[in-house]
């Protein structure tokens, strides 16, 4: 791909990335060596400087002390010393005057340019062709005469133009690091993005909801970034299985009031064309259509509510009165079949919740007490507030629920042996569940045969 358009390549990240890297690492590299060079240059000067002025100080003292004689001796006394020294008297006469063997002629006009100065100075030779070969110091003597010092240093210059040449070659190597360096990094720095795209990939191709990025353990930055896609393929993964979940339930059971639809209206059609039979079939017909809009209506209810899709308004309020209208709106109901409800509860419990879907939790529960208790039964209704939760209790004296169905009530659109005989559509208890759980609370029953069933939510206040 690089080759064939090679601005995508100066574009990549991955260019990006092993470019800025070798940048950074060589200019970092070069400010390293150039600070050491100073900082060894620099101790290179001081330590030569130091010894020719130790040495000037103390043939200054032997001067002082012992007089001209006594610094000739001193002087001499090495013939391989590679110094200059010269001592010029009061009145301008070069008293003393020593020149290594193998140094070319000097030119004293320059040293004598550095006379008469009562502190030491540090002064170059130059000669044709040569620049700074030697360097010497003049210091003054308390008698007005000036002692001179100096010292060659092609040697010095030369190691110092040696260790440039080090640094200067060290570049290539020092350019090599870095780029292998920038590899490296630019590897290990979108190696989590090839992982996402290699997931997407496989996602996309294959249609392989399950597959999940493995999750370093090294960078937390990554860490997090790769726990939340993985967060979201999970969330993903469940509103898909969740839509296929509505689909699947709605085109097996959306048959038989379809069926009842075609039946009814095709009876209408087959008969003589009698006012009344038309009139029945399309209240039939309307009844059936009904029953379809409340079951996709709760099927999308329940599917958003297990998918966290769910849009909840959740508000502060006191429970008690919510479950007091609940009571009243089926206590006509419940009159109609015989069977007597009981409410026990303080007359303050607050709880943060969606007032509209917790009325459908309290109305779908005891819709089912009354429906499925016999007359003469009785349904008790109870609530309280224990530490950070809200437990509401639907207890009623019904046939109860076997064993084996106990873990199926839950179910969309499942209806147990003993439901089948009352009108429902077997997604109450569904949406009961997935509400409750998407006010991140929990529901239990405790259930008989023949004893009742208790039905138990809790929410978090």
């Amino acid at each position: 791909m690089f080759l064939k358009n090679p601005k995508l390549l100066f574009k990549s990240n991955s260019f990006r990335l092993i470019t800025w890297y070798t940048v950074f690492f060589v200019l970092s590299s070069l400010v390293v060596n150039i600070y050491a060079y100073t900082v060894i240059s620099t101790f290179i000067y001081e330590q030569s400087r130091e010894e020719v002025g130790e040495d000037i100080e103390e043939l200054k003292e032997i001067y002082l002390e012992s007089g001209t004689e006594a610094l000739h001796t001193e002087v001499f006394e090495d013939e391989n010393d590679p110094f200059i020294v010269r001592l010029v008297a009061k009145e301008g006469d070069t008293a003393l005057l020593r020149i290594p063997e193998d140094w070319e002629d000097v030119n004293l006009g320059q040293m004598n340019q550095a006379l008469y100065s009562q502190d030491t100075q540090w002064e170059y030779l130059t000669e044709s062709g040569m620049e700074e070969r030697i360097e010497f110091a003049s210091l003054g003597v308390s008698d007005g005469a000036m002692l001179q010092m100096g010292q060659a240093v092609d040697a010095r210059e030369e190691l110092l133009s040696r260790i440039r040449k080090v640094y200067i070659f060290s570049l290539i190597p020092i350019m090599v690091l870095g780029y292998l360096g920038g590899l490296f990094v630019a590897d290990r720095a979108l190696s989590p993005i090839r992982q996402l795209i290699s997931t997407l990939n496989s996602i996309v191709e294959g249609g392989k909801m399950d597959v999940r990025v493995p999750v370093p353990e090294t960078d937390k930055l990554y860490r997090e970034l790769i726990s939340l896609f993985n967060t979201m393929l999970d969330k993903i993964e469940t509103l898909v299985n969740g839509m296929r979940g509505v689909l699947d339930n709605v085109a097996h059971d959306l048959r038989t009031p379809m069926t009842r639809f075609r039946g009814t209206a095709e009876v209408a059609l087959a008969s003589e064309q009698n006012g009344e039979t038309l009139r029945e079939a399309l209240v039939d017909c309307v009844e059936e259509s009904e029953r379809i809009q409340i079951m996709l209506n709760t099927l999308m209810d329940v599917s958003e509510a297990e998918t966290g899709a769910m849009k909840l308004n959740p508000e502060r309020m006191n429970v008690a009165p919510l479950i007091e209208d609940i009571v009243d709106l089926y206590d006509y109901v419940a009159e109609e079949k015989g069977v007597t409800v009981k409410t026990g509860f303080p007359e303050e419990i607050y709880l943060t919740a969606d007032r509209s879907r917790l009325r459908q939790v309290l109305a779908n529960l005891l819709d089912n007490a009354i429906k499925y208790t016999p007359s003469g039964g009785r349904v008790d209704i109870e609530a309280s507030q224990e530490k950070e939760e809200v437990k509401i209790t639907v207890k009623d004296t019904g046939v109860g629920i076997s064993d084996k169905e106990l873990d199926s009530i839950w179910d969309r659109l499942y209806r147990g042996d003993k439901s089948r005989s009352q009108r429902g559509l077997g997604l109450g208890l569904s949406l009961v569940k997935a509400i409750v759980g998407a006010h991140r609370g929990y529901v239990e029953v405790l259930s008989k045969p023949g004893s009742g069933s208790v039905f138990s939510v809790h929410l978090p206040a």
